[in-house]
């Protein structure tokens, strides 16, 4: 007789104290910053990439109730965040107090599951290139903290091996669809790339997008427009296929491709910017 499937989502009443390891602690710590994650997300951030290992111990820590599981679709990943107990093992204080137990699935999960698949790509390629992510805050810490008009969906830093830093603004596309949304954004970091925003100075904007077709038409219409210094465009399923240093991020007036190691370092005066875009490949 075959044996009864375990619900995806139900505690099993009778489950044991678990013993907490390192990779719990990961687990836990992954979903403090990140609020939800998919079983791939874990698997490819906490067990290098196996949904077997993954699912196993994942289904540990939903029994000792430390994170909850929730089901969109039957034939899509579970996602899961922390739970209560969950939120005590943290050792930041500051994500325990800044963070509450979710009482349901984000409204905008897609689009947050897509900046956190963003984030996962970048922790996990850059130490291959020299860098490593010094500091990032996704658009939800920051509406936390301030009802400023324009909210990236993230701000990152990224500090690279001979020790210099760069700042970043993200913006992910997720099937939006508005070319005239897009500019209007744009226009908004335009004004205030230099004098700062949430503490960021001197930013570079990286746009990522799901669809060629409309990346390309937010790239066609900074080129018209003349908004193409640092701006810089990006497939999510190029990010992810070549990781941190991979050759894939293009400006709006040229075709040339770069590194984010080598874009981070380039100079943006006018002049420089356009010889820059010129160039047919990069480094």
């Amino acid at each position: 007789m075959a044996g009864v499937r375990q619900s995806r989502t139900i505690r099993h009443s009778q489950a044991r104290t678990l013993r907490l390891q390192d990779r719990d602690r990961w687990i836990i710590e992954g979903l403090g910053k990140m609020r939800f994650l998919t079983t791939t997300q874990l698997a490819r951030l906490v067990f290098g990439g196996s949904r077997w290992a993954a699912n196993k111990r994942l289904r540990k820590l939903l029994d000792a109730g430390l994170i909850r599981s929730w089901v969109r679709d039957l034939a899509e990943d579970n996602v899961y965040s922390l739970d209560r107990k969950g939120l005590g093992v943290l050792d930041d204080p500051d994500l325990g107090m800044n963070h509450t137990v979710a009482r349901g699935l984000d409204g905008n999960l897609t689009h947050l599951l897509s900046i956190n698949q963003v984030r996962i790509a970048f922790a996990l390629g850059l130490p291959a290139v020299g860098g490593e992510l010094s500091l990032w805050r996704s658009d939800w810490e920051l509406q936390a903290e301030s009802r400023a008009r324009l909210i990236p969906d993230a701000l990152f830093a990224i500090r690279w091996e001979q020790g210099e830093a760069q700042s970043f603004a993200l913006e992910v596309d997720n099937h939006t669809k508005s070319v005239r949304a897009f500019v209007k954004k744009i226009l908004a970091y335009a004004s205030v790339t230099t004098r700062g925003l949430y503490g960021f100075t001197d930013f570079v904007t990286l746009v990522i997008g799901r669809d060629p077709e409309w990346l390309e038409r937010y790239r066609s219409a900074l080129a018209n427009l003349g908004l193409g210094a640092r701006i810089w465009f990006a497939l999510l399923s190029d990010l992810e296929e070549g990781w941190a240093g991979a050759t894939i991020w293009r400006t709006a007036e040229g075709d040339g491709q770069h590194s984010l190691r080598t874009l981070a370092t380039l100079p943006y005066s006018e002049e420089d910017h356009a010889a820059e875009s010129a160039t047919p490949s990069g480094t």
